[in-house]
């Protein structure tokens, strides 16, 4: 896709959009990237769910299908959020959504020369941390998963560290928060370790694009969180690797005014706690 912008002599410039492939665009996260980058990014949104959406296909990515997996020709980057998120759930469940689909996520991005790949983890996979006391949680320590849930997106890292080391494929693994739809209203939770974990909306958008758009990473694993004054995870080595800047933090969220899904939150506080 090319947009026609105008140079400082109001010179035609023709840009083409990144293509970048959505896969769980259904779900929360998939349909707030949706409408952030609905602008910005030539989309196709990959969901098991029908989508009224004319850059859509329908597509379960557990079993290799060449009829799904064409979608991966001349993309830029793909975003994997696709994912059993049962937290309760067994091993049973969580296999052919949590480790075969990346399995097969990582060998069509081979196949079709994709250049990155953006995988949602999540920090379920250091869960086990919550009751230890620990100043701050890395990616560099031993993980401690609190759920079958946590070991399978740890097994999913796993799979992307080993394509990347293998193949020209970069990876970056998203340590996700708690993203919460937009009916919750983040400051009425009380439990300091949750509100800890939050991710706005804004940020959620923010992070993703800055991993799509960063240069010169074979393969990081990395936070994404928002400002939060109960922050006890390393969200600075995020900061400094995509250029993230948080622009919200539960301990500013102004309970009255509702988050948009495309970001535009309007409870800005600016003031950021946190400096890069």
């Amino acid at each position: 896709m090319y947009t026609d912008i105008r140079g400082a002599k109001g010179a035609a410039v023709i840009e083409m959009k990144k293509r970048v492939i959505i896969i769980g665009a259904a779900g929360n996260i998939g349909t707030k990237l949706s409408s952030a980058f609905k602008d910005k990014y030539n989309l196709m949104l990959l969901d098991k769910k029908r989508l009224d959406a004319p850059n859509s296909a329908v597509a379960d990515l557990k079993d290799y299908d060449e009829n799904w997996a064409k979608h991966f020709e001349n993309v830029s980057a793909v975003i994997h959020l696709a994912a059993n998120p049962n937290t309760d759930a067994g091993w049973q469940e969580l296999t052919p959504d949590n480790i075969d689909t990346v399995l097969n996520v990582c060998q069509s991005c081979v196949q079709k020369k994709v250049a990155r790949l953006i995988f949602a983890s999540s920090c379920h996979t250091m869960g086990g941390y919550k009751d230890k006391k620990v100043d701050l949680i890395t990616t560099n320590m031993e993980p401690l998963p609190d759920c079958d849930y946590g070991i399978s997106k740890l097994i999913g890292e796993r799979i992307c560290k080993s394509f990347s080391e293998r193949y020209p494929l970069s990876v970056v693994c998203l340590r996700i928060g708690w993203v919460p739809r937009d009916e919750v209203k983040p400051r009425t939770v009380k439990e300091p370790w949750l509100r800890g974990l939050w991710l706005s909306n804004r940020d959620v958008a923010q992070v993703f694009e800055k991993s799509i758009e960063a240069k010169d990473i074979k393969f990081r694993i990395l936070y994404a969180i928002s400002d939060n004054k109960e922050i006890n995870w390393d969200i600075h080595t995020t900061m400094k690797t995509l250029d993230y800047i948080p622009r919200d933090g539960i301990n500013k969220w102004t309970p009255n005014r509702k988050q948009g899904n495309g970001g535009e939150e309007k409870e800005v506080d600016n003031n950021s706690r946190i400096k890069a």
